[in-house]
């Protein structure tokens, strides 16, 4: 597999956090060689945390990013919060 990207944009309303998933399983569809299942619903999952977070505590825009690379898939969301994450411990 070659490397491919795609990036989308989301603007916080009752849909953002579903369409991101979409957009997540359409682009892990187009891959070829095919992902696994498994894997694939593992990292729908990581974009749905990831962009559900950056809309609620990052001032409700987000840009969320996938790369394919031979050996692993890159989720990249970035918000326009000038603070760090913070670190918490799981209770």
């Amino acid at each position: 597999m070659d490397t491919m990207s795609v990036s989308a944009a989301a603007v916080r309303s009752t849909t953002s956090v579903a369409d991101a998933r979409e957009s997540t399983r359409e682009f892990l569809e187009g891959l070829v060689p095919a992902v696994a299942a498994e894997a694939a619903e593992t990292v729908v999952l990581v974009v749905s945390e990831l962009v559900t977070n950056a809309l609620r505590h990052g001032g409700g825009t987000c840009t969320l990013d996938l790369t394919a690379h031979p050996d692993s898939i890159e989720v990249a969301v970035h918000d326009r919060s000038p603070q760090a994450p913070r670190m918490r411990t799981p209770t």
